[in-house]
């Protein structure tokens, strides 16, 4: 994983053939945040993660979307979108009315995000330390108004 200049992780994904590496696709990580007026916790959510996981602990798509409050159309259709842009099976599909599971790989995927969000908890709490810090300036600053500023001649 190489770190650009603007702060943002590059990865690149290949696919073996043959034991030969093939270039399949460039896969770029944005971190963004936004403001909430509820606390947040200390984890980096995807809602692929929230995907899986409700999957996982609900057993099926119709219990994950219920879960999830969404529709069972709406959560198969984004892990069949997520299939297609990861280029991997994440769910042994079941016949209808059967329970979904997910595939050894999506299982593994979801432990390592489980142990990276574990790892990555005080470093995610003290960046938004900072940025609320910073946002306080902003705060501050916002009482003044231009009237409260010289006037040019």
């Amino acid at each position: 994983m190489n770190y650009l200049a603007n702060g943002f992780a590059q990865a690149q994904f290949f696919i073996s053939s043959n034991f030969w590496p093939i270039y399949k696709t460039m896969r770029y990580i944005a971190i963004e945040y936004k403001y909430s007026d509820k606390p947040t916790g200390s984890q980096l959510g995807h809602p692929l993660v929230q995907l899986l996981e409700s999957l996982q602990s609900q057993g099926s798509i119709g219990e994950a979307a219920k879960h999830l409050g969404r529709s069972y159309r709406y959560v198969w259709g984004e892990l069949k979108f997520w299939e297609q842009q990861l280029n991997a099976n994440l769910v042994v599909w079941g016949q209808s009315g059967r329970a979904a599971e997910l595939t050894t790989e999506a299982k593994h995927y979801l432990k390592a995000m489980q142990k990276s969000q574990k790892e990555l908890a005080a470093q995610i709490t003290q960046i938004k330390k900072q940025v609320l810090k910073n946002t306080k300036l902003i705060q501050k600053s916002s009482r003044f108004t231009s009237l409260d500023l010289p006037a040019d001649s």
